[in-house]
């Protein structure tokens, strides 16, 4: 079972990555947060469910914090980390090709 710190850090995480930049603005951007949302395609929005799920079903079921490190870096993240950055680059080469 996680302890209470795990807990806490977890939800610390979720504050500073989704709560905190909505309170505070984005910068010179000039895009509210609920526009920015709204734009993102169905697709996109899958991808970030799917890989939430991947990461939360693994991290239950490896436990990084008791010695499983590198199992959690092998099958959890470099495939998130890999699919993303290979979506990322065709995406730039559409855009490329429709301007």
């Amino acid at each position: 079972m996680p302890s209470l710190q795990e807990i806490l850090v977890i939800i610390l995480l979720f504050v500073l990555i989704f709560y905190l930049p909505r309170r505070l603005g984005r910068g010179g951007n000039g895009k509210k947060p609920e526009k920015a949302l709204s734009a993102l395609s169905g697709r996109v929005r899958l991808g970030v469910v799917v890989s939430a799920v991947w990461l939360l079903v693994w991290t239950v079921y490896l436990r990084p914090w008791s010695g499983e490190i590198l199992g959690f870096a092998l099958i959890a993240l470099c495939p998130v980390i890999l699919g993303w950055g290979v979506f990322w680059v065709i995406d730039g080469f559409r855009k490329n090709q429709g301007a």
